[in-house]
């Protein structure tokens, strides 16, 4: 039944490709003849090519690699490409081959550009090597044009090299300029601060100390001088005080009066009138030294004025002066008050000397007080510098590799690009040859009449088998009455 049914429909494929046999016939005899006038027709196309070795810095010299920059072609590709169908590139080249001119509007200008760029191709084989290829309709110039665009590539591939290298130079230079004034600036600031606080610095902080102790040690035993001056100063003063000389003087009078009255005794009785004169002065000077001695209990010792002492040095002047012509002087006097005089200047002089250790001593402990807040601004200051000198040799090595690198990049830019496979020029086009056009026509001729039959196959209505009738009307097909011309004309005439 299915063996059946497979070749009804295989006969039925045939018999209608019989049916559409000129359909089919005819694009198939005609279209060799199309691809053979399209093959003859076409325009011709020429390609060259050109291959250039750019060599990375560890292959060429791997003892100078860390001085070098890498080409990295393989992830520079895309932008190269991009980069060889640039207008600015291409636009160089036009100019240079003279196809374009002042003369020329824009639209044509970007015309030829286009074209230019589309019969440009560029990839990457291997690692290293680059192939640039021109498709061009006249072979010409292809050679001349083609070298054009692989200089000016080259150019752009190593450009960002160039130009790198050439801003990292200057870059660092200005950079290394301004941290050497930055260093300078810090160094100063350092050594201003130094001068400022040149007894005060961390160093002297133990010598500070130690002169401090020694200073505080002098004033203790400078102001204990002191008191016992002022002490000694006191005992002479409570001394000189109770040495009056006025009650000498009463006391020598009275002596003198009592002498003159033994005298006048000897030689008269009391109620004599020179006897009573005398006693009359005795009683009188006797009243004045109890009189004195009262006033002299109630003065106070401890604060013998400079009147009192000028006073003093009046009388002990006074008997002094006499005392050629006397033998009554006051030596007692005179050396008390030379002695109070001794202890004054003594006293004055401890009193400077303990003011000027005292202040010695507040400016030390200013000094000493200071310390960590200096230690902090001088290790402030000495970080700057550290920081400053560690970026200014820091730039300073990086200036010298990039003027290195600069150097070692001129020297070996010619040995890292080689050009591998010059332009040549195409001895025949890349057209296809003529038979295969003339294959091709065969090919879509039939294919273009199969497809034809089938669409005029399947838009016909027509029924030609009975089984198809029979699956229209679902009625069996008792007899087939077969076309006859005679049944047609009368079919017409009636």
């Amino acid at each position: 039944m299915i063996r059946s049914t497979l070749v009804r429909n295989l006969a039925s494929l045939l018999w209608a490709g019989w049916r559409r046999r000129y359909m089919i016939a005819i694009p198939a005899l005609l279209m060799p003849f199309i691809g053979l006038a399209v093959g003859v027709l076409s325009p011709k196309q020429y390609e060259t090519s050109t291959t250039i070795l750019f060599q990375e810095a560890s292959q060429h010299n791997p003892f100078l690699e860390d001085l070098s920059i890498a080409t990295n072609l393989k992830a520079r590709m895309d932008a190269l490409t991009a980069l060889l169908h640039s207008r600015h590139v291409l636009a160089g080249v036009a100019w240079k081959m003279e196809l374009i001119n002042d003369d020329m509007d824009e639209k044509d200008k970007l015309t030829i550009i286009s074209e230019l760029s589309r019969s440009l191709k560029a990839r990457l084989v291997g690692d290293n090597l680059i192939q640039i290829t021109y498709r061009a309709p006249e072979r010409g110039r292809m050679v001349e044009t083609l070298s054009m665009i692989s200089m000016r590539f080259v150019e752009r591939v190593l450009a960002p090299q160039r130009s790198s290298i050439l801003q990292s130079e200057n870059f660092l230079a200005k950079e290394l300029k301004q941290r050497s004034t930055d260093l300078l600036a810090a160094e100063t600031a350092l050594a201003e601060y130094k001068n400022r606080h040149a007894s005060e610095l961390p160093t002297l902080h133990s010598a500070n100390v130690s002169r401090l102790a020694e200073l505080q040690s002098v004033l203790a035993e400078r102001r204990i001088e002191l008191d016992g001056a002022k002490a000694a100063q006191y005992s002479l003063a409570i001394r000189l005080s109770q040495t009056d000389p006025v009650i000498g003087k009463i006391e020598e009078s009275i002596v003198t009066v009592m002498a003159e009255l033994t005298e006048l005794r000897a030689r008269y009785t009391d109620q004599h009138s020179s006897v009573q004169n005398v006693l009359a002065r005795l009683q009188a000077l006797e009243r004045e030294r109890s009189r004195v001695l009262q006033n002299m209990q109630s003065i106070d010792h401890t604060n013998l004025d400079r009147e009192q002492l000028e006073r003093l040095w009046a009388i002990a002047t006074s008997s002094r002066q006499t005392s050629e012509q006397s033998t009554n002087s006051h030596p007692l006097l005179i050396s008390q008050l030379e002695r109070l005089q001794q202890a004054d200047d003594h006293i004055e002089r401890l009193t400077k000397e303990v003011s000027s250790f005292a202040k010695e001593i507040e400016k030390l402990q200013q000094r000493v007080n200071g310390y960590g807040q200096h230690e902090r601004r001088l290790n402030e200051l000495k970080r700057d510098i550290q920081v400053r000198q560690k970026i200014y040799q820091d730039l300073s090595e990086r200036h010298e590799l990039a003027r290195v690198t600069g150097s070692l990049g001129k020297t070996e830019e010619s040995e890292r690009v080689k050009l591998i496979d010059p332009p040549y020029e195409p001895l025949a086009p890349i057209n296809l040859p003529l038979f295969v056009f003339v294959i091709a026509g065969c090919l879509a001729g039939l294919g273009l009449g199969l497809g034809l039959a089938c669409i005029n196959e399947l838009l016909d209505t027509s029924i030609r088998r009975k089984d198809t009738l029979k699956q229209i009307l679902n009625v069996p097909v008792l007899a087939r009455i077969p076309s006859h011309p005679s049944l047609h004309t009368g079919d017409t005439s009636s």
